[in-house]
């Protein structure tokens, strides 16, 4: 049974901004989360579930040239089933196609997945290989924010085995682990095309073939130019950072070399000292200290030289 103090379902994005603003508040789309912690904890007992699911004006994917805007009502199942996504976003197609189970998938929401800010998410590290941003709406207008300024660091997240929702720490991960500011919610979100000449990869280790949260995943892109070398590269790992990181961090050694098993392994190698960095913060830190590096080596030569990385889909 949930445990909620109140519900509100408005009518209008305004009317839902209203409320939003108000104290003891918490705005929902799908909730595929939120239920999940309400039937076992009784820190909800005072908060006002604001249900914008049922809001038209969310409920698009618009294509706005170079991008595509997805809107917070957005369904999963209702990304995975645009040709628009599925053709000029296709990182983001793969790595929800991952996310969770079909059930789940029929309610949760991309956006719904940003704000759950989980280490962990399926769509977070391709929306940030992306160079994704959202659309938030408070009392003080509207504003667009990168994704990489979006999320604060969750250590927290990552200091219990398996970031199951039921373990997540935090209630109101709006507040904990954004930078949204009081009273916004995420309207929309908003997603550059991939280059044509791009190749993407998501990849997702898990604890067994039926288990839906990662233990490890990445999203990766890039590219080759006419004289066979690399022209763009990126790659994000989901699991474990307390905050999505895409690497290289810095100057890019690959741009303008050939694809080559050293320049895998100087990236695999920076995203390890990072990793090293996260030691006494990842509760299963020696496994995925010897298996991330290991994976994006993998992925790299499967993007650049056709390579097929064991497990990946084709």
């Amino acid at each position: 049974m949930m445990q909620f103090g109140g519900y509100c379902r408005p009518a209008t994005l305004a009317e839902a901004v209203a409320r939003c603003s108000q104290a003891g508040t918490i705005p929902f789309a799908g909730g595929t989360d939120l239920m999940v912690k309400a039937r076992s904890r009784t820190q909800y007992r005072d908060k006002t579930i604001v249900d914008i699911g049922g809001l038209a004006e969310l409920a698009m994917i618009r294509d706005e040239g170079g991008r595509l805007s997805v809107g917070a009502a957005v369904t999963l199942t209702e990304l995975l089933n645009s040709r628009a996504v599925r053709d000029t976003a296709s990182l983001l197609w793969q790595s929800a196609s991952h996310a969770a189970n079909r059930q789940v998938r029929n309610r949760a929401t991309l956006a719904g997945n940003l704000a759950n800010a989980c280490p962990a998410s399926d769509c977070i590290p391709a929306l940030m290989v992306l160079g994704a941003s959202v659309t938030a709406q408070g009392p003080e207008g509207r504003r667009e924010i990168p994704l990489r300024e979006l999320f604060r660091s969750c250590e927290a997240c990552l200091r219990h085995a398996g970031m199951q929702v039921r373990t997540c720490y935090f209630l109101e991960t709006a507040t904990k682990k954004l930078t949204l500011r009081p009273g916004e919610l995420i309207v929309s979100v908003e997603v550059p095309k991939q280059p044509t000449e791009e190749r993407s990869l998501f990849y997702k280790l898990t604890e067994n073939q039926s288990a839906g949260m990662a233990v490890l995943n990445f999203a990766m892109a890039g590219s080759l130019g006419p004289d066979g070398r690399v022209a763009t590269f990126r790659v994000c790992p989901g699991g474990a950072f307390p905050r999505p990181r895409c690497f290289p961090e810095e100057e890019n050694p690959l741009i303008g070399q050939l694809p080559e098993q050293a320049r895998f392994a100087e990236i695999a190698g920076e995203i390890a000292r990072a990793l090293g960095e996260e030691e006494q913060t990842l509760a299963d830190y020696g496994y995925k200290s010897r298996v991330l590096p290991e994976i994006i080596h993998d992925g790299m030569a499967q993007i650049f030289c056709g390579i097929p990385m064991e497990g990946a889909e084709a």
